[in-house]
């Protein structure tokens, strides 16, 4: 921060704690005439402790408290008494929701910093812990976000409750299938399937990424992948998980998509692509069936994207 950008902020702030308890107006006036006569830590501490006042202070307005919140996240996150400052905000439920959310995001970012963080660390993840009950919405879902990460088993316990019903899930049941599968060692795939099966297109198209991670989840992304009625993203993503899943079978199933001209030109480009950069050289060139249709799409300028695509292939062919 600039001196004229931290003098301006000074300013601003000496003028919202006017507002405030006299006590505090004393103590702020108090440091001011320090500083007045050169005392430079007492001058530094008067730039300062005023937003740690602003900060604590519930009868400020909350728009005030996020704005220095969001204009000294950078100082605050480096010091330990604004860190705990933040902790005792984030988990205090009579306090404004706005300044407790802008607090709990300033200690995201904070943590990200592990060797300074580490003293905080505790008190932080049973911040995050108490969150998963909080009467907020916006807290809940970032906590429940942050752990669900971390593959806390708390919260997992939590989600999986949840979702059987033996207990209150604290997000929506399409995000807490989401958030359990963020750890693939749990047996997540029947939540999957019910993710899949009632989502919105953004929701079924995650549920088939994830599945990527289950083997037995071969027939559900194949069923997928052939269903034309399904939204284009949704079988791309299929393809994609197919592929990494079992690449010799998607294989198999993208030649066969690849080379019929009533499906989906958009579906048959991602076949032929990944066919192309990412199969199985002898398994696509030494297939001389497929490359025998392939010389028919090539031809067939009813789709021109996957007639061209089809032609590139050939011609990549190592007897061409």
């Amino acid at each position: 921060m600039s001196e004229s950008a931290a003098q301006k902020l000074k300013d601003e702030l000496e003028q919202q704690l006017s507002d405030s308890a006299s006590a505090r107006d004393s103590y702020v006036s108090e440091l001011e005439d320090a500083a007045a006569e050169g005392d430079a830590a007492l001058e530094s501490t008067v730039q300062q402790e005023p937003a740690m006042a602003v900060l604590c202070d519930k009868t400020l307005p909350a728009k005030t408290r996020v704005e220095v919140l969001d204009r000294l996240a950078g100082a605050i996150s480096r010091r330990d008494d604004y860190i705990e400052a933040m902790l005792e905000i984030v988990q205090d439920a009579d306090d404004d929701d706005d300044v407790r959310s802008a607090a709990l995001n300033l200690l995201g970012t904070a943590a990200f910093q592990v060797a300074r963080f580490r003293p905080h660390e505790q008190a932080y993840l049973q911040a995050l812990r108490d969150l998963v009950s909080d009467e907020d919405a916006n807290l809940r879902e970032a906590a429940v976000d942050t752990l669900a990460v971390q593959h806390d088993p708390e919260v997992q316990q939590t989600l999986l409750a949840g979702l059987q019903g033996d207990g209150p899930l604290p997000v929506p049941r399409e995000r807490a299938i989401q958030l359990l599968a963020e750890d693939d060692h749990l047996d997540n795939l029947p939540w999957l399937r019910e993710l899949y099966a009632g989502g919105s297109d953004d929701e079924r198209q995650e549920a088939v990424r994830l599945m990527s991670a289950y083997p037995a989840a071969r027939e559900t992304l194949e069923g997928v992948l052939r269903d034309r009625d399904e939204a284009t993203q949704v079988r791309q993503q299929s393809a994609a998980s197919l592929h990494n899943l079992a690449p010799e079978h998607f294989e198999n199933l993208a030649k066969e998509i690849a080379t019929d001209s009533s499906d989906y030109a958009e579906i048959r480009m991602v076949s032929l692509s990944t066919l192309q950069h990412l199969g199985d050289s002898d398994s696509v060139y030494g297939d001389a069936d497929f490359l025998s249709a392939l010389q028919d799409v090539g031809a067939d300028e009813s789709a021109p994207p996957v007639a061209e695509r089809a032609r590139s292939i050939i011609e990549g062919s190592p007897e061409q």
